[in-house]
């Protein structure tokens, strides 16, 4: 039998003695605490034991103290995201989504809702009859209709109207003069 034979043989019958042997302690003794005197460097206060039978050890109180590290909070978090992303973090080989540009638009005024009908001359003064529904009407300049547009100018063929709520100015085109 070669060395590595024997030194095999050997370890197995070690094993085998300790596994069989047992502890040499017995199984039924009770470990006790042991008593050290505070030195007052440990924040820890300490209660002798009473050894009396049924009495209850007691635990030594702790006192409480500041965590040598920031609490951990969501404000933290995100500070430390930015600095350095984690060890382990998610990674796509995708390409970034496209960033989307809203573009808000200025509000607009509507499309002028009258229909035109006519226009008449009256002593230098011009008159447009409108229509919007069944509604027909004759306006003149720096007259208001329904709260919503004032007709600033009347010269043939255009007609100028403010849209009110915006401010917004509209022409309409009312012909020729004949």
């Amino acid at each position: 039998m070669s060395l590595r034979a024997w030194l095999w043989v050997l370890a197995l019958g070690v094993t085998a003695w300790l596994s069989l042997a047992g502890p040499d302690e017995a199984v039924n003794d009770v470990a006790e605490a042991v008593v050290r005197p505070a030195t007052g460097k440990s924040g820890v206060a300490v209660r002798p034991i009473d050894k009396r039978a049924g009495a209850q050890a007691s635990l030594p109180r702790l006192k409480p103290r500041q965590a040598p590290y920031k609490s951990f909070d969501a404000a933290l978090a995100a500070e430390l995201a930015e600095k350095d992303p984690p060890i382990f973090h998610s990674q796509s080989w995708n390409p970034p989504p496209p960033k989307v540009v809203v573009k808000v638009e200025a509000p607009k005024a509507p499309p002028w809702p009258y229909a035109y009908l006519g226009k008449q001359s009256s002593e230098g003064q011009w008159w447009v009859y409108l229509t919007l529904g069944d509604d027909t009407r004759a306006v003149k300049k720096g007259q208001v209709l329904d709260g919503k547009y004032r007709i600033d100018n009347i010269e043939p063929p255009l007609l100028s109207v403010t849209y009110l709520p915006l401010n917004e100015v509209q022409t309409v085109n009312i012909g020729a003069f004949k």
